[in-house]
């Protein structure tokens, strides 16, 4: 037969029952997967193939059982306060980033710039000038679990290039430091540092404790009882404490030598005791003590004489009660109470020279302040209200009986803000502060109290919620003033606020906090 004959049907069919070359032929069904492989049985063109087994049910991993929320940390109530879930914590290693800031734009009405108004050392903040702290850590593990960190602060005040003109930032570095925590709860840190307890936020104050120091300290917690210790030095560039002199030189003709450099020894330590309750409310009681000394030294007199000034000294004793933890959540509600005795150096500020000394130049025994105070919050839904209040007795070390600087004063400051709508707050701070010095006044010689009387209402647009910590806050402020005339007095005749008993601001105020070291 001819291939013509057979037709192209038949190329077809031996094309399909023929093995590919080189393959063996396989008398099993083909794999799965493969239906084109092997021979093709006749039979297929009269029974249909037999269905494919059912596969197998496929199990179904085993459900986790969902873990149970863990209990929130409680946040203390000087940090930034949320009444949305806090953020994720951030990484126990690597880089981070804080700022703590305040800015303020305003006018006086008078078309001047505006000012805080103050007859007292510690004035309500309402208005102050702007500032800004920037934070950089960088954290890590040893391979034998302790924790280390570096914290350096840098700050700026409150020179602004666009409303000076002036192209200088004035930066200064208030934190550089390294700490270290042990596996054992022991921390210990050494560097330049802002080393501070709990504040009163509407003083802008530590009232206890507030130390800027240069040195190292160490504390450890065990139950509920935590003890710190610290020991710095500081030396400013004061006559008081450092001077340089031109002197001759054998080789150069003249060089410059230091004639005076005394050193500030600071010492402090706390004990604060963390008392156990059933209750969702927490107590604290804390004891502070500090010593301070300046050793002996020779001063140099513009008429190039000799002064001799004297080793001297200072101590504090303070206590402090506390209490946090009612209130709504995140409302950062809380009350602490302070009494504080300082006695020579320590009843100065350790950033300034003494002043007011006695007839041999020292502070102790005679220079002393006494110091009480209360700051609280409380909050809810609704918003909140913050007070601060205290008095302080001052006396410096000079024989004087009728000095302007020693006498009484006291303050308090009140301020509740109301939720509005959404994220929109209303509030009024409200102030009054007086003092009470035993010298008269200088312009009329009699006796007479300084005091101001202020009151502030405000729109405060509040993204993070109503508590009383809750950063950032934009702030619409407009601030009133009244000086009683002994007030007044203070100004020097030729300055020109000394004819305005009413004083103003109008403006808007920005302050935030993020994982800022002062928090």
């Amino acid at each position: 037969m001819s291939l013509a004959r057979v037709g192209p049907c038949a190329f077809v069919l031996a094309a399909l029952t023929t093995p590919a070359w080189g393959q063996p032929v396989a008398d099993e069904p083909p794999p799965d997967g493969d239906p084109g492989a092997g021979p093709v049985d006749p039979i297929d063109d009269v029974l249909p193939e037999p269905p494919d087994p059912a596969p197998e049910p496929a199990v179904p991993p085993p459900v986790e059982p969902t873990p149970e929320p863990a209990a929130a940390t409680p946040v203390p109530y000087g940090l930034p306060r949320s009444d949305t879930p806090p953020p994720a914590p951030p990484p126990e290693t690597g880089f981070a980033f804080g700022s703590y800031g305040r800015i303020m734009a305003g006018s006086d009405l008078r078309g001047g710039t505006p000012e805080q108004i103050k007859v007292v050392a510690h004035a309500p903040r309402i208005v102050e000038p702007s500032y800004l702290e920037t934070d950089l850590y960088y954290r890590f593990a040893t391979p034998r679990g302790t924790k280390l960190r570096t914290v350096t602060t840098l700050a700026f005040g409150d020179s602004i290039f666009h409303y000076t003109g002036d192209f200088e930032a004035r930066p200064a570095l208030r934190n550089v430091f390294l700490e270290a925590t042990t596996a054992h709860g022991v921390t210990l840190w050494a560097g330049s540092r802002m080393y501070r307890g709990d504040d009163l936020y509407l003083f802008d104050w530590w009232p206890l404790d507030e130390l800027n120091t240069l040195g190292a300290g160490a504390s450890v917690r065990k139950g509920d009882v935590d003890v710190a210790v610290h020991a710095g030095v500081n030396r400013l560039l004061d006559p008081f404490q450092y001077q340089e002199e031109q002197v001759a030189d054998p080789d150069f003709g003249a060089t410059t030598a230091v004639v005076l450099d005394r050193q500030r020894l600071v010492l402090s330590s706390s004990a604060t005791y963390f008392v156990p309750t059933p209750t969702d409310v927490d107590y604290k009681l804390k004891v502070y003590g500090e010593l301070q000394s300046l050793p002996s030294g020779e001063r140099l007199r513009n008429d190039d004489t000799v002064e001799q000034l004297p080793q001297d000294w200072g101590a504090t004793l303070g206590v402090q009660l506390g209490a946090w933890g009612f209130g709504g959540a995140g409302s950062g509600s809380h009350v602490n109470l302070f009494a504080k005795w300082s006695k020579g150096l320590t009843a100065f500020d350790e950033l300034a020279p003494a002043e007011g000394l006695d007839d041999s130049l020292a502070a102790w025994p005679g220079a002393s302040e006494l110091v009480v105070g209360a700051g609280a919050a409380y909050g809810d839904g609704w918003g909140h209200v913050m007070a601060s209040a205290y008095s302080r007795r001052f006396v410096d070390a000079d024989a004087s009986v009728m000095d302007l600087d020693d006498g009484w004063e006291w303050a308090v400051d009140v301020r509740p803000v109301a939720k509005l709508t959404g994220e929109l707050m209303a509030g009024v701070d409200a102030s009054y502060q007086v003092r009470f010095p035993r010298g008269l006044s200088p312009v009329t010689l009699l006796a007479a109290d300084p005091a101001v009387a202020q009151v502030a209402p405000m729109l405060v647009y509040a993204p993070m919620g109503v508590g009383a910590y809750a950063r950032p806050q934009l702030r619409l402020v407009w601030r009133i003033a009244r000086l009683n005339e002994a007030a007044l007095d203070l100004y020097p005749e030729e300055d020109p606020r000394g004819d305005h008993a009413t004083v103003h601001f109008l403006g808007v105020q920005a302050e935030w906090w993020f994982n800022s070291s002062t928090r």
